[in-house]
């Protein structure tokens, strides 16, 4: 009791102190003050607040050691990002692991070609040809194939076949699965998908450009896979118009530093290999040089093509004229095995 009256006796002191000309919610940092004031010269009967522990300012010595500490453990951070960095520049700097990757165009021949009133009324119904163009997929053993007019029942019906990955597939809508590249993503890692544009028989669509990662040895590539107009007159200016795309996306894929493969239907044979080869730097699967003129690959020459820009070479190629091709489709399954690196 005598300690609660001491108290109360101390705080109603300091209250007496307080200058009425403090806003209010400063009275109580006043109270505080006074009493740790009183503190000092208590006065009878007033209770004497706890003592607080003021720690004593580091002496020069202790402040030279933290310093020489903390500068110790920045110079091993720093040596350790060094590190690292000259690990990534000596890894970047050997020589890569060769790798072969087998690579394959197919015009599939879309389904509304072959659908009541379409005018390759000839050929079976997308939903018997599907099958056989997964089972010529898995006779070229391509790791990789673009495609041309894949619609969405042909899509789903080669991936539930062939278990490839595709891109884009349904990314960009249903109205524009028809130039994916299917892919074995078993083998190889997405890394990043983007596109250019072209006009294709009067309209504006979509090309795909796809990186790739081979997950074994880390060797990455592009894959652009295009289809330019088809006849002549304005379609005829259409298809120049984009094979001198693809030369430009090509050239600039090549500055990356990294491997370039193509694939597409181009609706050209001797005209794409002498106008579109060597001014993006290609090199054709079946063939042809251009050092001193252009001298085209043997004939027969089709439209359909697999070419590639960067340390690349080719062998096997196949231009698969076999009978049961003709039943599928009314361009032929071609597929050559590159050599990167």
């Amino acid at each position: 009791m005598t300690l609660g009256l001491s108290l109360f006796a101390a705080v109603r002191a300091s209250l007496v102190d307080l200058d009425p000309s403090v806003p209010s919610e400063d009275l109580a940092g006043q109270v505080a003050a006074n009493l740790a004031n009183r503190a000092d010269d208590p006065t009878p009967g007033a209770v004497l607040p706890a003592q607080t522990l003021v720690k004593a300012p580091p002496t020069k010595a202790e402040i030279r050691a933290r310093q020489q500490a903390l500068a110790e453990k920045r110079a091993k951070a720093r040596d350790r990002s060094l590190a690292r960095a000259a690990g990534r520049i000596a890894r970047s700097e050997e020589p890569q692991e060769p790798i072969a990757v087998r690579v394959g165009t197919f015009n599939v021949l879309g389904s509304q070609h072959t659908a009541p009133g379409g005018d390759r009324r000839r050929y079976p119904p997308a939903s018997v040809r599907s099958p056989k163009a997964a089972g010529l997929i898995a006779k070229h053993d391509v790791d990789i194939v673009g495609t041309q007019e894949l619609q969405t029942d042909q899509l789903a019906a080669l991936q539930s076949r062939t278990g490839m990955a595709a891109y884009p597939g349904t990314a960009w809508g249903s109205a524009e699965t028809d130039n994916s590249i299917l892919y074995d993503d078993a083998r190889f890692q997405f890394v990043s998908g983007s596109k250019f544009t072209i006009t294709f028989m009067g309209r504006p669509r979509p090309q795909p450009i796809l990186q790739l990662r081979d997950i074994a040895t880390g060797r990455e590539f592009y894959v652009v896979n295009t289809h330019p107009s088809a006849g002549g007159g304005r379609y005829a200016t259409e298809r120049r118009s984009g094979q001198q795309a693809l030369v430009g996306i090509v050239n600039q894929l090549k500055a990356t530093g990294l491997p370039v493969l193509v694939t597409g239907d181009m609706n050209d044979r001797e005209l794409f290999y002498c106008n579109v080869v060597p001014a993006a730097g290609m090199t054709a699967a079946n063939g042809g040089s251009y050092a001193s003129g252009c001298v085209p690959p043997p004939s027969p020459i089709p439209v359909d093509w697999v070419a590639g820009a960067g340390s690349i070479s080719w062998s096997g190629y196949w231009r698969d004229t076999s009978p049961i091709t003709s039943k599928i489709s009314d361009h032929f399954f071609i597929s050559a095995t590159a050599q990167i690196g």
